[in-house]
């Protein structure tokens, strides 16, 4: 007879990992990266048990404490860790995707749902805490998406160097109006816009809210809403409010739960089970995050589990030696 399994170890709270971590060094025992990865991976193979199918984890640091330049937003190098993550999977064409991410390009996004797509016909994400902008894009690629309670989307209205492109739309569209209105005098006032942002910059704030909307509204039609009639009304209903920056007047807005179903969206709140998991995942990823230069993973239970490290460096003037007196 089988002696039964040992229970793994849970983290409901954040303070169960402070209280971890604490413990460990009391005792002068020291944790590993592999010691961290495998209460992950643990609670990860939870997720797959409960849901029936295999998971891929996409997760980067971005809550607190992100250093300036590092490299934790959606972008073409994540090819790689997704190409890596997709060829895991074996015998499936149903997955789930978990995602945590501020965003980042559209074009790179594009790129991650062409490869999602063309090894998976199903695909559902879950989020356990936060998918802003082009994590959002992303997630409506989905023929679901399943939410932890504290989980939130955000708008996807495109961002330029980190200024959200309606607002530098806006600027130009104000000193048209004045200038128009009260002549060459005007003028003076919107010289330093005018100087910081160039007149093809105003063309690439166009298109790339027009690209965004077309992704979202392909996707949606596609995956999200494959099969359904008549489903040309509520889909640009539903882009226009996650694009629409002049109602949520921030790029980091949360967009509640309420407000997401009210367009029909097959977005759903995690069971009672999924939600406990969702929650130790982002426990364990994020405090992973806050104690290593890592600032994204691509993470799965079939042999993936890399990311990416950044660390400041700082320039500064050199301290000076001390001389003892002769």
């Amino acid at each position: 007879m089988e002696s039964p399994q040992p229970q793994r170890k849970k983290f409901k709270t954040t303070q169960d990992w402070h209280d971890y971590f604490g413990a460990a060094q009391q005792a002068g025992q020291p944790i590993t990266t592999k010691d961290l990865f495998t209460l992950r991976k643990a609670c990860y193979e939870e997720i797959e048990k409960h849901r029936g199918r295999p998971l891929l984890i996409y997760a980067t640091k971005f809550l607190e404490g992100v250093p300036q330049g590092a490299p934790n937003s959606i972008d073409l190098s994540d090819v790689d860790g997704f190409t890596d993550l997709i060829n895991s999977v074996r015998g499936s064409k149903s997955i789930d995707v978990l995602l945590h991410s501020p965003g980042g390009r559209p074009d790179a996004t594009e790129r991650l749902v062409c490869l999602l797509r063309d090894k998976f016909e199903e695909i559902n994400f879950l989020i356990p805490h936060s998918a802003y902008s082009a994590a959002t894009m992303l997630a409506l690629s989905g023929n679901s998406i399943v939410l932890h309670s504290s989980a939130i989307l955000g708008p996807i209205d495109p961002q330029i160097n980190g200024v959200p492109a309606r607002s530098i739309k806006r600027g130009f569209e104000k000193a048209k109006e004045r200038i128009a209105k009260e002549g060459p005098e005007a003028l003076p006032a919107y010289i330093p816009l005018i100087e910081k942002y160039s007149l093809e910059l105003l063309e690439l704030c166009e298109d790339s809210e027009k690209l965004s909307k077309e992704l979202v509204s392909t996707w949606l039609k596609k995956y999200m809403f494959k099969g359904e009639k008549n489903v040309d009304k509520k889909i640009k209903k539903a882009v226009s409010y996650f694009s629409d920056y002049d109602t949520h007047l921030m790029h980091s807005r949360p967009l509640p739960m309420d407000k997401l179903t009210a367009f029909g969206l097959k977005i759903e709140l995690a069971d009672d089970t999924l939600q406990d998991l969702l929650w130790e995942s982002y426990i364990l990823l994020n405090g992973f995050f806050n104690v290593s230069p890592f600032v994204k993973l691509y993470e799965s239970t079939h042999g993936v589990s890399w990311g990416k490290q950044f660390q400041q460096i700082f320039v500064g003037p050199q301290p000076q030696q001390k001389v003892k007196p002769q």
